[in-house]
C-alpha cells in the first residue's frame, strides 16, 4: 500500500506479507518474515478528468476574442467519494473571430479553468466533452455628430456638411461616418439655426461590427443676403431748392 492516496513520485510502497503467497511443493515448509532490498517507491500520476455543462455567453462587439463562459459546470471521471470542485475563469473561452455572427465557434482554454477542492491536485483537466461552444457577437452601437457650415441666404434649404464623427469606437478599428443630405428647417436666414442630415453610414474594413445612427441633427447660421440697390431721378427747372424727385428704384 502506498502512504497515501494523492498523486506524488517516489511514494513509500509498504509491502503487506500476509498478501503474499508462497507456492510450489515445499511452500509448507517456509513463512515469509519480510522484505528485503531497501523500501519500495513508486509514483501515483493524476487521473484525467473531462469537463461538461459549459456554455459561452453572447456579447456585445468590444474588438477582441474573448468569450466568457458560464453554465453549471461538472466533471466526468472523478474517483467515487472525492471532492472536485470547477470553475472557469478570465480567458476560458476564444471566439473564432472578433467579428460580429451568431453562432460562432467559441474554443475552451482548459489552462484556465481551475480545479478546487480537498482532492483537487489528483485529477488533471483533459478537455470539454458536449460538443462545440458557440455564442454571438452584435453589433456595437456608435453614436455620429456631424457639423455643418454657415451660409448667406440662397432662396433652399439646402445645407452642407462640414464634419462628420463617431464617438465609441474600439481603438485601432478603421470605420468612418460617411454620407447624408443636409437640410436647414427653414431658408429664411437666422443664427442657429437647425440643420437636419439623413442618410448618414459607415464605412470601413470594420465598419460591419457597428450600427451607428443614419440621421444626425445640428446648428448653423443663414445671414442675410446684401442686395445692391439703383435708383433714377428726374430731370427738373430751377426752383431754388435742392429738392429731387426719384424717377424709379431697382
Amino acid at each position: 500500500s502506498f502512504a497515501n492516496k494523492n498523486v506524488g513520485t517516489g511514494k513509500s510502497v509498504s509491502v503487506n506479507t500476509a498478501a503474499l503467497t508462497l507456492g510450489g511443493a515445499d511452500a509448507g515448509n517456509y513463512t515469509l518474515t519480510g522484505v528485503t532490498g531497501g523500501a519500495l517507491t513508486a509514483d501515483i500520476t493524476a487521473k484525467s478528468v473531462t469537463v461538461s455543462g459549459l456554455s459561452a455567453d453572447n456579447k456585445v462587439y468590444d474588438g477582441t476574442t474573448t468569450a466568457t463562459l458560464s453554465g453549471t459546470a461538472s466533471l466526468s471521471g472523478l474517483v467515487g467519494g472525492d471532492t472536485v470542485g470547477v470553475s472557469a475563469g478570465a480567458g476560458a473561452g476564444t471566439f473564432d473571430t472578433k467579428n460580429v455572427g451568431t453562432g460562432k465557434t467559441v474554443t475552451v482554454n482548459t489552462g484556465a479553468i481551475t480545479l478546487s477542492g480537498a482532492d483537487a491536485g489528483n485529477y488533471t483537466l483533459a478537455g470539454v466533452t458536449g460538443g462545440a461552444l458557440t455564442a454571438d457577437i452584435t453589433a456595437k452601437s456608435l453614436t455620429g455628430s456631424v457639423s455643418a457650415d454657415n451660409k448667406t441666404y440662397d432662396g433652399t434649404t439646402a445645407a452642407t456638411l462640414a464634419s462628420r464623427s463617431l464617438s465609441g469606437v474600439v481603438a485601432g478599428d478603421t470605420v468612418s461616418y460617411t454620407g447624408g443630405t443636409a437640410t436647414f428647417d427653414t431658408k429664411n436666414a437666422g443664427t442657429g439655426k437647425t440643420v437636419t442630415a439623413t442618410g448618414l453610414s459607415l464605412t470601413g474594413a470594420d465598419a460591419g461590427n457597428y450600427t451607428v445612427n443614419s440621421t444626425a441633427t445640428t446648428t448653423a447660421d443663414i445671414a442675410a443676403k446684401s442686395l445692391t440697390g439703383t435708383v433714377t431721378a428726374d430731370n427738373k427747372t430751377y426752383d431754388g431748392t435742392t429738392a429731387a424727385t426719384l424717377a424709379s428704384r431697382s
